[in-house]
């Protein structure tokens, strides 16, 4: 994911996950050190607590698991798509 891709999603997440304070905090540090999908997976594993409470980054985490799951059963969709095979016209005689 590109960083303004996360910025948006950041910005996205419910208030019941994480205050609308620290989504704009996230979002500037996502920003400022323009960070992709792989090097916020490894901010989000060791959210600062002076950034995200506990609590919030515990439901940040599993938001942005979710995230990557979904990021890869796309992926999965789409090689079996490509691997599927063609369906042939077939012509029905009545």
């Amino acid at each position: 994911k590109s960083p303004q891709e996360i910025i948006t999603w950041v910005r996205s997440l419910p208030e019941s996950h994480v205050p609308e304070k620290t989504r704009e905090q996230l979002a500037a540090i996502v920003e400022d050190r323009c960070l992709n999908g792989v090097q916020f997976t490894a901010f989000v594993k060791t959210v600062p607590p002076e950034v995200c409470a506990p609590k919030n980054a515990m439901k940040l985490k599993a938001a942005w698991t979710n995230v990557l799951k979904e990021a890869e059963a796309r992926q999965v969709a789409l090689a079996n798509l490509s691997n599927a095979p063609k369906q042939k016209a077939t012509m029905i005689v009545v």
